[in-house]
């Protein structure tokens, strides 16, 4: 019995060590998301740590649990593993490569153990998809940042200290000036998801109820809204009495404070739980008798030691991306017949971010007039959270009757973190749009067109984007993601995008005579963006 066992426990070591292959990007990725500040993502080295603390308290049962081997059932496992990993890799996608890791860590233990080895691990294995980065909650932060900028402004008021909200920024009202705006690092949902992984855990551990483990996961997103609402209103009262330079301190080493409020309302909770579950007995698991391996379970091994170093080096060993050029756009605006053309310039000092507009035929200050400090043609915020391979264009033009039309192009990098929907950022700064319509402004040319309007004040703007390449244009941003990671795949080049915005304060676009006013200024401004007569 010894014997048979020694030799799975040694097939099932093989196959890791064959497997490292896949499982290589998702560790340099977990790396990669703890070294990267940007990400926020300091939470991630305690996933493998919770992981493999309960696979340890579970060991007991993991080895009662050990039987026949099942390689072929695994191999649907392992398959969709296999296209999330080449998908991941060559679209660039760290998410993918994380999860088909995680596939692979059920689909072995299955193959060497059976369905009740899998059984056992499933959950602890499950956890370590939570070391993907959650940027892909993006249609989720910005409510969430909203709402605790709402409760945030309502305490500060109705302690005394005068605020207005914009977006979702904190204004100071009163004697003392302030501002927090409340990024999307700060919308809570890194605390969020740490405390998803905490709780999962600790109520795995402590728990022997269905619903008491549910109930205590689910109480998290509470737990971390009111903890994420603390740490803005401590920031917002260091600002009001000792100023915006000690507030910052605090919001930065707000974790010290935070974090026992997080922990004394887990435990809780959790001990509340405990004195409701009824008593149960435990589970018992009666050890597998260790039959001869048979040889299509050998059958089943030799093929996964075979396949699985065998894809891997395949999918790591691909021609390198065709790195597509931006020559289909021209290098800069183009002026228009009849319209004067504005630069914007914004100070890149964090407390100050001035910014004006100026004629493009002016020479702007070589500094902020305010602070002094440095000038450049993207705001602060846009250069932190933008890849450093983004372009980042603006301009203004000024029709000769008075109107104005705001136009930015961003052209996407390397780094597929360069686009996002406006949808998404908009709302944050204080915008309310409407239902979003796509009409087609030119033959071949849609845009999602909006009305806006902004908190604290009256009348309605226009907001119109699209998202354009060599070929074309489109409005999905689905159509543009799934578009890039095709072409990554299985054409081998990373297809360039930019992101084309129109706006216009004097203009609704949905309605009629803003769509013609929209659609005059395209037929205009549209043809000079491309090198190619193809748009002319």
């Amino acid at each position: 019995m010894r014997e048979r066992r020694w030799i799975r426990h040694t097939v099932f070591a093989l196959l890791v060590l064959l497997a490292w292959g896949w499982l290589q990007p998702a560790v340099e990725g977990v790396i990669s998301d703890c070294g990267d500040l940007s990400q926020h993502m300091e939470f991630v080295w305690m996933v493998p740590v919770l992981s493999g603390l309960l696979l340890w308290l579970r060991r007991k049962r993991i080895a009662a649990s050990l039987g026949t081997p099942e390689p072929w059932l695994a191999c649907p496992l392992i398959l969709l593993a296999a296209g999330l990993l080449f998908l991941g890799l060559r679209g660039g996608q760290t998410r993918f490569c994380q999860l088909a890791a995680v596939l692979l860590l059920l689909a072995l233990p299955l193959a060497c153990y059976g369905r009740k080895t899998l059984r056992e691990i499933w959950f602890p294995i499950l956890l370590l998809a939570f070391v993907m980065p959650v940027g892909f909650l993006d249609n989720f932060t910005v409510p969430l940042r909203r709402a605790s900028v709402t409760v945030t402004a309502f305490l500060l008021n109705g302690l005394g200290v005068p605020v207005k909200q914009s977006g979702t920024a904190i204004l100071s009202a009163g004697s003392t000036p302030f501002q927090l705006d409340v990024a999307d690092p700060c919308s809570g949902i890194r605390s969020l998801v740490a405390l998803f992984v905490g709780t999962a855990a600790y109520g795995a551990v402590t728990l022997k109820s269905i619903w008491g483990r549910w109930v205590l996961f689910g109480a998290s997103l509470p737990i971390a809204f009111l903890g994420n609402i603390l740490r803005l209103l401590a920031t917002a009262l260091t600002c009001c009495m000792a100023g915006q330079a000690a507030g910052l301190i605090l919001h930065d080493n707000a974790l010290f404070f935070i974090a026992p409020v997080y922990a004394a309302a887990v435990f809780g909770l959790a001990d509340w739980l405990r004195k409701k579950e009824t008593s149960r007995p435990e589970r018992t698991l009666t050890p597998e008798s260790i039959t001869p391996i048979s040889r299509r379970v050998w059958a089943g091994w030799v093929c996964l030691a075979a396949g699985l170093p065998l894809f891997g080096l395949y999918a790591r060993h691909q021609p390198p991306l065709i790195y597509e050029s931006d020559a289909f756009l021209r290098p800069a605006f183009s002026a228009l017949p009849g319209m004067e053309m504005f630069y914007p310039w914004f100070c890149q000092n964090r407390l100050c971010l001035w910014s004006g507009t100026f004629p493009a035929t002016t020479p702007p200050p070589k500094v902020c007039p305010q602070c002094g400090g440095e000038l450049q043609r993207i705001t602060r915020a846009e250069l932190d959270i933008l890849p450093a391979d983004t372009q980042n264009r603006k301009v203004t033009y000024r029709l000769e009757n008075g109107d104005v039309f705001t136009v930015a192009l961003v052209i996407a990098g390397r780094n597929r973190m360069s686009i996002h929907r406006p949808e998404l950022c908009l709302p944050a700064q204080g915008f309310v749009m409407s239902e979003r319509r796509v009409r087609e402004i030119l033959p071949g040319v849609p845009m999602a067109c909006f009305s806006l309007t902004r908190e604290q004040q009256s009348g309605r703007s226009g907001f119109a984007y699209l998202f354009i390449h060599a070929s074309g244009a489109t409005v999905s941003n689905l159509q543009r993601v799934v578009g890039d990671a095709w072409e990554r795949s299985i054409h081998n080049r990373i297809q360039r995008w930019a992101m084309l915005t129109v706006s216009s304060p004097q203009h609704d676009f949905q309605t009629p005579d803003g769509e013609a006013a929209l659609r005059r200024f395209m037929r205009l401004f549209y043809p000079t963006l491309w090198t190619n007569r193809a748009h002319d």
